[in-house]
Parts: structure tokens; C-alpha cells; sequence
């Protein structure tokens, strides 16, 4: 996965409606933690379960200690004995009530229950009051 600091613009996808990035993380780059709150939480994480965007592949979240490079396995995209890794193949698009685009990768719900993420607080409101962005999928 890409690294996009948050608030860029983001460009992963030549095309896609103006947005602002949220969440793009890597582990070589700082990221904000806190306690993110129950209601912003349990709506990402139910928005990850339906992305838009998809991918061909999963890019597995490398801030849980059993994520490894994954070995090519045919149809498994498991990683090798560790199939309780986080992984995430799209993204999540959400406008908030102002009209601000948010895009985010399908893993946000994971990086905030599991790692402490505390996205801004525009998202945070985005993501109480905002709806999918309309025509992305």
C-alpha cells in the first residue's frame, strides 16, 4: 500500500473524485494514536467490511507482529500460520457534511481498534454524519 500523509490530496487513482487522504500509513512514518471514540470506531470497521475499490491482491497490516511478506499460494491469501492478520483489498470513501471527499483504505477500522490511530477531527466528523461518496465503487 501506498503512504499518503493525512489531509494530502489524494492521488492513488488517476481519475478519482477530489479527496482528501486519511489513514494511507506505513510503518516507516510517525502516525497520531489516541483513544479514537466507540461510535467513529465501529462505523469504519463496517465500512471496511465493504469496500469500494478493490484490488487485486491484500495488503496485510504491518503493524501487527505476525505480518510477514506474503508467499505466493495460489488462490490462499492467507499468510503462513497466521491467518488472524489484518488485511484489506479497497478503500472507503466517505463526503462529509461540508462536501469534503474522504478516502481511506479498508484497513482504517483495523489501524484504530488494534494500533491506536487517531485520524483527524474532520474525519472523525465525516465519519459520524458524512455519506459514501457518490459514484465511487
Amino acid at each position: 500500500m501506498t503512504y499518503i500523509p493525512d489531509l494530502a490530496p489524494y492521488d492513488y487513482h488517476p481519475g478519482a473524485p477530489d479527496a482528501l487522504a486519511i489513514g494511507w500509513l506505513d510503518s516507516s512514518m510517525p502516525f497520531t494514536t489516541g483513544a479514537c471514540p466507540r461510535d467513529v470506531r465501529d462505523r469504519l470497521v463496517s465500512l471496511g467490511a465493504t469496500p469500494v475499490r478493490l484490488m487485486r491482491g491484500y495488503h496485510y497490516c504491518q503493524f501487527c507482529p505476525a505480518a510477514v511478506e506474503p508467499r505466493v499460494t495460489g488462490v490462499d491469501t492467507r499468510l503462513p500460520g497466521t491467518s488472524d492478520v489484518a488485511r484489506g483489498n479497497g478503500e472507503i470513501w466517505l463526503t462529509g457534511v461540508g462536501g469534503t471527499n474522504f478516502s481511506a483504505p479498508a484497513l482504517i477500522g483495523h489501524y484504530v481498534e488494534e494500533h491506536r490511530y487517531l485520524p483527524p477531527d474532520g474525519f472523525l466528523e465525516a465519519v459520524r454524519t458524512g455519506v459514501p461518496t457518490p459514484g465511487v465503487a
